[in-house]
């Protein structure tokens, strides 16, 4: 009888122990988790920056064939006029 617990003891601890390695290990079930929920951020990370090329590719293409466009944008951004142009300013 007692070699009979102590054998189903052994097994529980065996199979406790194969459980904990399997959990807690350097490349158990836990870490897998945690590399799973890495790879879904880089990829999420991954299309927003290819969302983000996408437009700036635009705007460059729009740079180089849209004079109109570089000119507002010069005119917005830098305050530049065309010849004969005035500006008027009103302070607050």
């Amino acid at each position: 009888m007692f070699e009979l617990l102590t054998r189903k003891y052994a097994i529980l601890v065996t199979i406790l122990a194969f459980l904990f390695i399997a959990l807690f290990s350097e490349h158990g079930i836990i870490d897998y988790i945690k590399l799973r929920r890495q790879v879904s951020a880089v990829k999420r990370s991954i299309g927003k920056l290819e969302g983000e090329n996408v437009q700036l590719k635009a705007q460059v293409d729009r740079f180089q064939k849209d004079d109109r466009y570089l000119e507002e944008l010069a005119r917005q951004k830098y305050g530049f006029i065309k010849e004969g142009e005035k500006v008027y300013r009103i302070e607050k």
